[in-house]
């Protein structure tokens, strides 16, 4: 499928991280999920292989950059 094999990258402002983190926790979400610290200043990248949980992010914060790296190549 087209979207297996795919790390989602999301570039969001520092403090809304946390609420993605939470919804991560409470929801008991079965992928992975890693920050870390961006070239940007005042922002983190949250970094996911769960295409659907990268489109919640996505919808609930429409100001984040996306960039998707294809992990086949």
């Amino acid at each position: 499928m087209e979207w297996e094999n795919k790390l989602y990258q999301l570039l969001l402002k520092n403090e809304e991280v946390a609420a993605v983190v939470d919804d991560w926790a409470e929801r008991n979400i079965q992928s992975d999920l890693r920050i870390r610290r961006a070239k940007t200043r005042g922002h983190a990248v949250v970094e996911t292989r769960d295409v659907m949980f990268a489109n919640n992010i996505r919808i609930w914060h429409p100001s984040c950059q996306v960039n998707i790296k294809d992990l086949t190549k």
